[in-house]
C-alpha cells in the first residue's frame, strides 16, 4: 500500500508566490504608463523635464599660451667675437712648454698636444695627475 502524501494548501502557496511575484511588476508598468512619452530610445525626455541638463559642453578656449617646449624659436644672438690670450689656447704641436691655466686638466692637455698623457706626467715629474697649479709650467714632449 501505497501512502498519499497530502500538500495541505499547496494551491494556497502556488497564490501567494505568484502573486508576490506579479505585484511589483505591475507596480513597475503602472509608474512607466504614467510617466509621458518615455522609453529606451528617448531617455533624454527624462532629464530635460527633470530640469537636468546633460548635453556634454566643451569649455571655451582661454588661449592660453604654449608650453615653453612648443614656443616658436626667438631667434638667438650672434655671439661676439673676443680676443682670448695665446697662453690660454693651446696650440696642437709637440715639443715646447704650456702654462697650466685655470680649469685644465693633465688628460685634455695631452690631447689638445697629441701626446700620450703617460709621456707628459713622465717629462714633469708629476707624482699626482690631480695636483697641477695654475702658472705651472709643463714641458711638452716631443715624442
Amino acid at each position: 500500500m501505497r501512502a498519499h502524501r497530502r500538500s495541505g494548501g499547496g494551491g494556497s502557496e502556488r497564490l501567494i508566490l505568484g502573486t508576490a511575484l506579479l505585484v511589483p511588476l505591475g507596480v513597475v508598468l503602472l509608474a512607466l504608463t504614467q510617466l509621458p512619452a518615455t522609453g529606451l530610445a528617448s531617455p533624454s525626455l527624462l532629464t530635460s523635464e527633470a530640469g537636468i541638463d546633460i548635453t556634454a559642453k566643451r569649455p571655451v578656449s582661454s588661449n592660453p599660451a604654449p608650453p615653453p617646449t612648443l614656443e616658436p624659436p626667438t631667434a638667438t644672438p650672434k655671439p661676439t667675437t673676443t680676443s682670448v690670450p695665446a697662453s690660454a689656447t693651446a696650440t696642437p704641436q709637440k715639443g715646447g712648454t704650456y702654462v697650466v691655466q685655470p680649469g685644465d686638466e693633465l688628460k685634455h692637455i695631452a690631447a689638445d698636444h697629441n701626446v700620450s698623457i703617460w709621456k707628459l706626467i713622465a717629462a714633469n715629474d708629476i707624482p699626482n695627475p690631480d695636483s697641477l697649479k695654475v702658472g705651472q709650467e709643463l714641458r711638452i714632449p716631443s715624442e
